[in-house]
């Protein structure tokens, strides 16, 4: 079995880091990344403008600009890694979520295509084998993040962006061949079933380990 990389996306609070758990137990995983990568030079800049504590935040910086942070995060990490090993690579959050979320801020849906051929044909990132779209309303998400108390970023502020958002990913799953929409509204094990079985069309039986 060859590499492959599986990422998970989807609005904060729809469970990802449950989800990305889970199928790190479940499948030949290899590694797992999680972006932004806030312990980074690109991720601390990301968090502070996240955070939106200064002058200039996540919400001002101009949408291609924001782009660009994420962006950066990720060939960092590209450049860094050693590919090559047979296994699943767990991303939990990548380029799909750079697209839609600019795309949503900026409201120009050719941002969309921008930030791809960007990360994918300028910057020669890798492209995902399968990408899993985590769907939860706006409102579950939110209620879900203020539950964690872990507080949120000045996206999870915007019911509004939220919305946009949840649009560009399911319109994302309607254009492009591998991103698939599982509903996260239920309990993580049943999430779980319903990922793994939206993931087989796409790895071989061997990324699955035996029960």
């Amino acid at each position: 079995m060859s590499e492959h990389l599986v990422a998970v996306e989807g609005l904060d609070g729809a469970g990802k880091s449950t989800q990305v758990a889970l199928l790190a137990s479940a499948l030949s995983t290899v590694d797992v990344v999680s972006f932004p990568r806030y312990e980074t030079f690109f991720g601390r800049h990301i968090r502070a403008l996240l955070d939106g504590a200064g002058e200039v935040s996540a919400q001002t910086v101009d949408p291609r600009s924001m782009a660009l942070w994420y962006a950066l995060d990720r060939v960092q990490w590209a450049r860094d890694r050693k590919p090559g090993s047979d296994g699943v690579v767990l991303l939990n959050r990548y380029t799909l979520s750079n697209a839609v979320y600019q795309s949503a801020r900026s409201g120009d849906p050719d941002l969309f295509d921008w930030v791809l051929s960007l990360e994918f044909t300028e910057l020669e990132l890798p492209r995902p084998d399968v990408t899993v779209v985590l769907d939860v309303p706006p409102d579950v998400s939110q209620q879900r993040v203020a539950h964690r108390g872990d507080g949120d970023d000045v996206y999870e502020r915007s019911a509004g962006l939220l919305a946009r958002v949840r649009d560009g990913y399911l319109s994302a799953a309607s254009r492009l061949p591998n991103v698939v929409v599982v509903s996260a509204a239920g309990a993580p094990a049943v999430v779980h079933a319903e990922v793994l079985t939206a993931l087989a069309p796409f790895l071989p039986g061997s990324a699955v380990r035996p029960a």
